[in-house]
């Protein structure tokens, strides 16, 4: 039983911290009117999450090698509890911004730590499949906010924190299975890192995050300015995506196990980018829902390759930080770049994710034809 209640802390701790990067994605309009903010300043504050996550998430894979995971792992969610309490009930933005902040870089030691604790604890075999079911609990947490701040909003969408603050104090009460720290196990990985596969995999997952995972916000303008819904309304449109994307993910996983890395990279890269081309000009809302259910689905799928791809090449117990950041600053940049786009031409922002999926799609492609010739 305590063996089955530390895995399920894992995958818990998979789940709290996109949930918590995501927390404000649909409630942007009440939040501005909490603080008294514009509705830019208020859609800024997912970027002071994810961007320290994201900055810290490059060197944080390095930093704790040679101490055991689940310590690096419970300090980081002593931190995270009383700032999630404190989300809570602070009564200025400056406040809220630091508070929220400070989780963002204490989860920078969570998310690649926890996965490099599944490497130690699972075969190789059947480290797709594990890291699939983390992946999808990723999935349920970034998009399963959305709907769980919606609902909130009817009361007051500061109680969405408080998963955030009653996941970091199971996990701290549950504990963690104990490993040697990365530096000490069997299992990893050795040899140089590759420059050319290293540097497609951080594109695309930069573009993961901007093109897809962080344009929740704007399908969230996107259904409430067409469809006129509410907060509950776009909170549930964007949960189909989530629930997409938790279904799908150990899937993903054990598919990547079967048919390669390659060719499941590339075709959810082909299946995002034509999900996001329809989203735009659907006439109903129930296929808004399931194209951008399938768009998240796909872009997890993405994500899940590259992540299998990295942990299991050199370097990989620390290498996954940095390229794992990137999608992250892609989430980050998100609000910031497409905010505007989506103000100046409309729907036809979703095009510009498209086009973007569409090329790290034809790039992976490349990289894995690269790849035969030279195990050939």
């Amino acid at each position: 039983m305590k063996r089955k209640l530390q895995l399920g802390a894992i995958l818990l701790g998979g789940f709290i911290g996109p949930y918590t990067g995501q927390a404000l994605a649909v409630v942007i309009p009440e939040f501005a009117g909490t603080f008294d903010v514009s509705v830019a300043r208020a859609a800024s504050t997912m970027t002071v999450y994810l961007f320290p996550f994201a900055a810290m998430m490059l060197i944080s894979g390095r930093l704790v090698r040679r101490f055991p995971p689940h310590r690096v792992i419970l300090a980081a969610y002593a931190v995270t509890l009383p700032m999630a309490l404190l989300l809570l009930v602070t009564p200025s933005w400056g406040m809220f911004a630091a508070a929220y902040a400070t989780i963002g870089v204490a989860n920078a030691f969570t998310t690649p730590v926890l996965q490099n604790l599944l490497r130690a604890i699972y075969p190789p075999e059947r480290l797709g499949q594990a890291l699939g079911t983390y992946a999808a609990m990723q999935s349920l947490g970034m998009l399963s906010a959305p709907l769980v701040s919606g609902v909130s909003s009817l009361l007051t969408w500061r109680l969405t924190f408080l998963v955030t603050a009653a996941a970091a104090a199971f996990i701290l009460i549950v504990r963690l299975p104990v490993v040697p720290p990365p530096a000490q196990s069997d299992n990893a990985a050795a040899g140089r890192v590759r420059v050319v596969p290293t540097l497609t995999h951080m594109a695309t997952s930069f573009v993961v995050g901007c093109g897809v995972i962080g344009l929740g916000f704007m399908t969230s303008l996107h259904v409430g300015e067409v469809f006129g819904l509410g907060p509950v309304g776009r909170g549930l449109v964007i949960m189909a995506g989530g629930t997409a994307a938790f279904l799908a993910s150990r899937r993903i996983g054990a598919m990547a196990d079967r048919y390669g890395i390659p060719n499941v990279l590339v075709l959810s890269g082909v299946l995002a980018a034509l999900a996001l081309f329809i989203l735009p000009v659907a006439p109903w809302v129930v296929l808004v829902a399931l194209v951008w259910a399938a768009a998240v689905m796909a872009a997890q799928g993405m994500q899940a390759t590259i992540n299998l791809a990295v942990i299991r090449g050199p370097a990989g117990s620390s290498l996954i930080s940095t390229v794992q950041a990137f999608r992250f600053f892609g989430s980050a940049a998100a609000p910031v770049l497409f905010l505007p786009v989506y103000v100046g031409i409309g729907g036809a922002a979703f095009w510009v994710a498209a086009a973007a999926l569409a090329s790290v799609a034809a790039a992976q492609w490349g990289l894995g034809r690269a790849e035969l010739r030279r195990a050939a």
